[in-house]
């Protein structure tokens, strides 16, 4: 896991990052605290990339992929930074995503396992029992289970507009054509015991090809967050997208809308938190998010009750007015209830702490982005969640006229006995 934030304002954008990394093994989990998630993308303009949950891409690592891809930029500039996203998903394309079609059938494989034994999860919760040694009867039962599961994935997939870029013409056909035998193996490994109709398999199938078209989070993907000046742009920007892996030549990426961030004349300071945010949401908002939704659901709760009190006390006296008390929409009260709670969040924290921003000098968006991070990793150190924010804390500033500029960051070497690594640094 990971906590990342960039703050913005019209001077300058800081970004920080831990230094925890999870790896999960046989055994178990291990944490290290000593993974790179700060990178300046180019060594000779004004933009960086940060990463946060997967630290490699189709098995090769980020750190690799993007210290080559700095190589060949060189000196090249874009007008953007959107531009020099586009030109990061280009090079990748132009390498073959760092991977052959052996690794990303695998990746495919993986994907579909996991999709397809979630939906099968998810049919027979709260009929596990027929699993047990099913008779023939069961099995049928258990598959009518799945099948209904699957229509109404189909149903919700099918008219969703949410689709990664790479992926809007992709057809059905075109995923059969390449992915048809990967998906047949791996339905009969999954249902080996059970006499599965074709119209089925065909819905399953169906199932994983509208999937892999989605934006979603729910498998393994890597969040990179492209950070600073285009050539042509006088404040800085953020731009974040998800990647998860390459499907023969498309990759499935789409862009972070809900934390694209653009500083202008209106639009004057921003935080952007990514990955553990609960920390930093607290301090931006005054209330932790998790606490947030129990006053939500306890004011639903209770609401209820004070209507079923109601109800009780009038008895049969009154049905027709007690029809209307039942028929009151609880939940336009809920939603009213949080927007009220959200002016009072941005009366009083959110806009006081953005005014406070957008004036700080950049040595104090420094130290601001340094602290959050610190304090994330202070309430895992404290308590007895697991400690999965740590390590030493990465900082840099990014300006339009001194470009990329380490504030704190760490060594695997010491740098007294590396001078040629600095002295090389512009050459290589």
């Amino acid at each position: 896991m990971s906590a990342i934030l960039g703050i913005l304002n019209k001077h300058a954008i800081a970004i920080a990052a831990d230094s925890a990394v999870t790896i999960s093994g046989a055994n178990g989990r291990k944490i290290f605290n000593s993974a790179n998630k700060v990178f300046a993308l180019s060594k000779f303009h004004p933009v960086g990339v940060m990463l946060y949950n997967s630290a490699s891409f189709m098995g090769c690592p980020w750190e690799v992929i993007i210290k080559v891809y700095r190589k060949e930029l060189g000196q090249t500039n874009f007008s953007t930074l959107k531009e020099y996203q586009e030109d990061f998903i280009r090079f990748l394309r132009d390498k073959n995503f760092y991977s052959d079609e052996n690794s990303k059938n695998k990746y495919l494989n993986s994907f579909a396992q996991v999709l397809l034994n979630s939906l099968i999860n998810e049919s027979l919760k709260g009929n596990e029992g027929l699993t047990k040694n099913p008779n023939e009867e069961e099995k049928l039962q258990i598959l009518n289970l799945i099948e209904s599961k699957a229509d109404e994935y189909i149903e919700q997939f099918s008219i969703s507009d949410n689709c990664c870029e790479d992926f809007l013409n992709y057809t059905y056909e075109d995923f059969l054509q390449s992915h048809d035998i990967i998906i047949q193996g791996l339905l009969a490994q999954i249902l080996e015991s059970y006499s599965v109709t074709d119209d089925m398999k065909d819905k399953l199938k169906k199932i994983t090809y509208l999937y892999l078209k989605r934006k979603e989070i729910f498998t393994s993907f890597t969040g990179l967050v492209f950070v600073g000046f285009g050539e042509n742009e006088i404040y800085p920007s953020l731009i974040p997208i998800n990647v998860s892996f390459a499907v023969g030549d498309r990759l499935r990426f789409y862009l972070d809308e809900n934390n694209l961030t653009q500083i202008t004349n209106e639009n004057s300071s921003t935080i952007c938190p990514f990955a553990q945010t609960d920390v930093i949401n607290t301090i931006l908002s005054g209330i932790d998010p998790i606490l947030d939704q129990i006053y939500v659901q306890n004011f639903a709760t209770y609401f209820q009750k004070y209507n079923q009190i109601i109800l009780t006390a009038m008895g049969d006296q009154n049905p027709e007015l007690s029809a209307q008390i039942r028929g009151i929409d609880i939940q336009e009260l809920i939603n009213d209830y949080i927007a009220k709670n959200m002016e009072a969040k941005r009366a009083n924290y959110i806009t006081p702490l953005m005014d406070a921003v957008s004036n700080l000098s950049k040595e104090d968006l420094a130290e601001m982005a340094e602290s959050l991070i610190y304090l994330t990793y202070l309430k895992r150190r404290i308590t007895f969640a697991e400690e999965s924010v740590g390590g030493p804390v990465d900082v840099a500033i990014i300006s339009k006229g001194d470009g990329f500029i380490w504030i704190k960051r760490k060594h695997y070497f010491n740098p007294n006995l590396n001078q040629t690594f600095f002295q090389n640094y512009l050459i290589s």
